[in-house]
């Protein structure tokens, strides 16, 4: 009897850990969804917003650009929402990367000037370093995700006024790419800590930026299912620059 009560008790244990595993991957896979769908809908808002309050109707240059970048995201909304059945097997390891040869400069120019409205209404200055033609063998729809998460921690924690560059450049088959900022930084202790699951740098005066510890997470996923690698360095005086090497193509 004592054999069966403790069978019985280690099976509804691991019953129990098996659904508190389970209702963690669904809550993982909500936020991470919502994590990059927030990026495009935010541009999206701010392109109507621009369109509605700043007469911008007016000029019909003006309108068309934020007409283009609205379309733009909106598409991008749509190659998310066609792949999120998808997540869930890229989670567990099972999705296969969508890899061609890709314009490693081209792709950041394009989400530089789809996040335009983003930076003007941040007041921010942001500045791409980069040869013409830089290409990598990679999945274009997550690689442009990646640059958006970067981009977007990059304006969260760099304060008022914010000074982001982006350099890429080629060397021995190797590519790199860095993003860095001059905000707040990342301290020591949590360099390598940053790309871990729902974890966020404690800041005593930054708790009410809005995220779920998702999206480095994500970046480090992505860029290690393309072989290749990120770290985050500190700026000096202040600030911080991530780091992705990748196979050149």
């Amino acid at each position: 009897m004592l054999g069966i009560t403790v069978t019985a008790f280690l099976f509804l244990f691991r019953s129990l850990k098996t659904q508190q595993r389970l209702a963690l991957l669904k809550n993982d896979f909500i936020s991470n969804m919502t994590h990059e769908l927030k990026t495009p809908i935010a541009t999206v808002g701010v392109a109507i917003e621009a369109l509605k309050s700043f007469h911008a109707l007016n000029d019909p240059k003006r309108t068309q650009e934020y007409l283009d970048i609205s379309a733009g995201e909106l598409q991008r909304l749509n190659l998310l929402v066609d792949k999120v059945l998808r997540v869930s097997m890229f989670e567990q390891d099972k999705m296969e990367l969508q890899q061609t040869v890709t314009d490693l400069t081209a792709l950041a120019q394009q989400v530089v000037s789809s996040m335009r409205l983003q930076l003007e209404k941040a007041h921010a200055h942001c500045e791409l370093h980069a040869a013409p033609a830089v290409m990598v063998k990679a999945d274009a729809l997550h690689l442009q995700s990646v640059l958006y998460n970067l981009l977007d921690n990059a304006l969260k924690y760099s304060g008022d006024h914010p000074s982001i560059d982006i350099h890429i450049k080629q060397t021995d088959g190797r590519v790199q790419l860095r993003v860095s900022d001059k905000g707040e930084g990342i301290p020591a202790e949590y360099s390598d800590k940053v790309f871990d699951k729902f974890f966020r740098v404690p800041h005593g005066d930054t708790h009410n930026i809005k995220g779920y510890g998702l999206g480095l997470s994500y970046v480090a996923e992505v860029i290690k299912k393309h072989g290749g690698s990120i770290r985050v360095e500190p700026v000096q005086p202040h600030g911080a620059c991530f780091v992705i090497e990748l196979q050149s193509a």
